[in-house]
């Protein structure tokens, strides 16, 4: 027990208080799937266009 009459068991719980709130961490994490969805669509996009073209081509050639 401390002067102030807390327990010890508080302080030592009290020093997460300054790392930073999980609230803050979820916040930021949460912006990373929908990135890589982003990403991963534009990817996906242009390999269909370069096959749409290539076929196209194929086809013109022909």
């Amino acid at each position: 027990m401390q002067q102030d009459g807390r327990d010890d068991e508080t302080i030592a719980n009290d020093a997460g208080l300054h790392a930073a709130a999980p609230e803050t961490r979820k916040d930021i994490w949460s912006r990373w799937p929908q990135g890589l969805v982003a990403l991963t669509v534009i990817a996906l996009g242009w390999v269909g266009i370069y096959l749409l073209w290539n076929g196209i081509v194929l086809l013109f050639s022909v």
